[in-house]
């Protein structure tokens, strides 16, 4: 196992280029990410964690289970599995969610405080001395583990995945939450999940955005919940929200100024027509704008009847056809993000007013799209552990020979 000093080198460098393309890319994240707590607060912090570090020279660590999550951002894949076998870390959310279901919990806040201390006083003394406890437990037996994570860009996150990248038996597995898509610009974006050994996509084509290193490999898992394909038609479209303002506000402001324009030639010729608010959307400004505003929650909606959704690049666009619904994509040289998935048609953004002919067209025929690929997501999960386990069985017969 490599050395702490070895493990903090590699983490500061990765959070650095995080950072120098958060500063052009996501500049209020660049923000949240550099501003350091304050030293009233880092003194605060600085006791807690030699409180937590001396109770666990006295406690007893426990073997872990099978499957540990970092968040309990996928509850259905946790549903797959046997309580027992579950672990997940984090905070208050987490250890109630455990509760409820009879997961093991582990508090990440020892972790955050490390991270804290050894980034904004320079201290690393602490930190030190967590990366030691965590080795020691995700250490404690030889049976295969594995840790998956929602990203290995936030402090938690980023410290699991160096601390605990040569933990024998520890499979360390990025899970997507989103589709990733190609930057025009040419600036390389900062994909959740390049440090990870493992990665589990939504989509075959995501597999181009990480290493192909020998000793590094991504299996397609699809939606990482259950997908039911919409049967009926519903003569409705949702116009998807492409970003927010935060994040980025000059592609905001482009997709808004397209989607009213298609808004509008939709709404003329009798089509019902709704926005789909992006997550981190003006909700106040969008239904201001657009009459119709869809929050029917997500899975229901994809499901329940089939549908035409169009958008830029966003995730929901494709997570829209996996369930059966039809899916527009637009191209505009002004949105500097380019998909990396299927769309049933694309559309430019000099050939917009076609949009509603389209439509109609699609409506008129009412053909159904059948997708035969989706096994259940036990399934589909179980088939990514037994490649996880299989790539590392040839890998080491590879290193043998």
């Amino acid at each position: 196992m490599s050395n702490i000093n070895k493990t903090l080198s590699k983490l500061l460098e990765y959070r650095q280029r995080s950072l120098d393309l958060y500063k052009f890319t996501l500049p209020n994240l660049y923000k949240i990410r550099t501003r350091g707590p304050s030293k009233f607060k880092l003194l605060k912090l600085e006791i807690i964690l030699r409180i937590c570090i001396f109770h666990h020279y006295f406690s007893i660590s426990r073997k872990l289970p099978r499957y540990i999550f970092s968040s309990m951002r996928f509850p259905l894949l946790m549903s797959t599995m046997q309580p027992k076998e579950v672990m997940v870390m984090g905070g208050v959310k987490e250890f109630i969610f455990c509760l409820k279901n009879g997961y093991r919990f582990y508090w990440m806040g020892p972790i955050y405080y490390g991270f804290n201390l050894f980034i904004f006083s320079g201290k690393n003394n602490l930190f030190d001395s967590v990366i030691t406890i965590l080795r020691k437990i995700f250490s404690k037996d030889t049976n295969k583990r594995y840790l998956f994570l929602l990203n290995d860009q936030h402090p938690a996150e980023m410290t699991l995945s160096f601390a605990l990248e040569d933990s024998p038996k520890l499979n360390i597995v990025c899970i997507s939450h989103g589709m990733l898509s190609f930057e025009t610009t040419g600036q390389k974006d900062a994909n959740d999940g390049e440090s990870c050994k493992f990665n589990f996509v939504w989509s075959d084509s995501q597999k181009s955005f990480f290493t192909t290193e020998r000793n590094y490999a991504s299996f397609t898992l699809g939606l990482p919940y259950e997908v039911y394909q919409a049967q009926s038609q519903c003569k409705e479209v949702i116009l998807v929200g492409h970003c927010g303002v935060s994040s980025d506000i000059l592609n905001y402001c482009h997709s808004v100024y397209h989607f009213i324009s298609i808004y509008q030639a939709l709404e003329k010729v009798g089509i019902k027509v709704f926005y789909r608010p992006h997550p981190q959307d003006d909700f106040d400004l969008a239904q201001e704008v657009f009459s119709n505003i869809s929050v029917m929650d997500k899975n229901v909606l994809l499901a329940s009847a089939r549908r035409v959704y169009i958008g830029f690049e966003s995730t929901l666009v494709f997570e829209a056809r996996e369930f059966g619904n039809i899916s527009i994509g637009l191209d505009s040289l002004e949105i500097q993000d380019a998909r990396a998935f299927d769309v049933d048609f694309e559309v430019s953004s000099d050939n917009f007013e076609s949009l509603p002919g389209l439509i109609l067209d699609i409506f008129h025929k009412n053909e159904s799209k059948k997708n035969d690929k989706y096994g259940n997501l036990k399934t589909r999960f179980d088939r990514c552990i037994n490649q996880i386990d299989e790539f590392n069985a040839t890998y080491k017969f590879d290193e043998r020979n």
